[in-house]
């Protein structure tokens, strides 16, 4: 029978293991915000900028975020990735330096100041609100800014660029000016999103939109005055005129405030007769057989008169009822 030893046997002594001086445990919440003090204290970033003065600059353009809120996942990946590249830029001798941005204007401000204000909003003086959006965008600025830098990120921290700063916004005014003087600035009328909830202009990369699917409509449109109508064709036909329209939004036709006509194309009176009953109605010509050939409900369908442009109908003034809204007969829409 053998007897176990007074001592456990170490075998560690038996083993032949690398030697290292890293700790078993990594510590990062304790290790990281050292590493991170000794980076700005030691002036890396500085030291790294200096030794690639010479080298040919690889310049990374940084895409602000809104500074509206603390930071989140998608701060997160975007500003390591950039760091990355930045990083590998460097190491492959690249002068690569690295300016952070943040974007002060817009509706994430608005929205977050609205919902810490409430509905009083709608009673303050705009220069107010503007104040407010102003100083809550600094506030996050700085918060941002720090947990950015615990990310891990080098960069120009105390020198960044911020959209509201008065030399950022003058130098998009002397910009503008030299689009101005180049004649590449013009007027004209464009729709612009609006949000109701906000009561404020949306940029159109602020929408979203859901894939639907809704049923066309063909609706149509009665003229005012058709005798008017009629005698712009050269029409000689009985009955009430329609001005068709097709769309794929039905929702919006309470809206409707006028109908869109080409001032090239030409537009044609169409008798047909749909559901038994004979009905005239104005379609652009080059798509008559479209509207009306193997439609359902139409029996039969011909050109009457002769064709006119749609800058003629604008000029013609012609006015129409809506099918849906004015039951009163008032003429208060028009071609356009």
């Amino acid at each position: 029978m053998t007897t176990q030893s007074a001592e456990k046997k170490n075998y560690k002594q038996t083993l032949n293991l690398p030697q290292t001086q890293f700790a078993m445990e990594a510590k990062l919440v304790v290790n990281e915000p050292g590493r991170l003090k000794m980076w700005e204290e030691g002036r890396l970033y500085e030291k790294i900028l200096t030794a690639r003065a010479a080298a040919p600059k690889w310049v990374l353009h940084d895409g602000p975020p809104f500074a509206n809120n603390d930071i989140h996942i998608g701060h997160v990946i975007n500003h390591v990735l950039k760091d990355v590249v930045v990083r590998f830029r460097t190491m492959e001798g690249f002068n690569s330096p690295y300016v952070p941005g943040w974007d002060c204007h817009g509706l994430p401000i608005e929205h977050m100041i609205q919902k810490e204000i409430g509905a009083k909003i709608r009673e303050m003086a705009p220069q107010d609100v503007r104040k407010l959006c102003h100083d809550y965008a600094r506030k996050f600025i700085d918060i941002q800014r720090e947990q950015i830098k615990r990310l891990g990120m080098l960069g120009e921290w105390d020198c960044p660029y911020v959209t509201m700063d008065p030399v950022y916004e003058a130098s998009q005014l002397e910009v503008f000016a030299k689009l101005v003087q180049a004649g590449l600035v013009f007027k004209k009328l464009r729709p612009v999103p609006w949000s109701v909830t906000n009561q404020t202009a949306l940029a159109e990369h602020e929408l979203e939109y859901k894939d639907v699917d809704d049923p066309s409509v063909y609706v149509e449109f009665p003229a005012s005055n058709p005798g008017q109508v009629k005698g712009l064709f050269d029409a000689r036909v009985e009955g009430p005129v329609s001005l068709l329209v097709w769309t794929t939004t039905p929702w919006t036709l309470p809206a409707n405030l006028a109908i869109a006509v080409h001032p090239e194309h030409s537009y044609v009176a169409v008798r047909y007769t749909r559901n038994g009953t004979e009905r005239v109605g104005v379609v652009v010509q080059e798509l008559l057989e479209r509207v009306f050939k193997d439609r359902k409900g139409v029996e039969s369908y011909e050109v009457v008169g002769r064709a006119v442009s749609g800058s003629d109908l604008v000029a013609a003034n012609v006015e129409y009822t809506h099918p849906f809204v004015d039951r009163r007969g008032k003429c208060c829409r028009r071609c356009t």
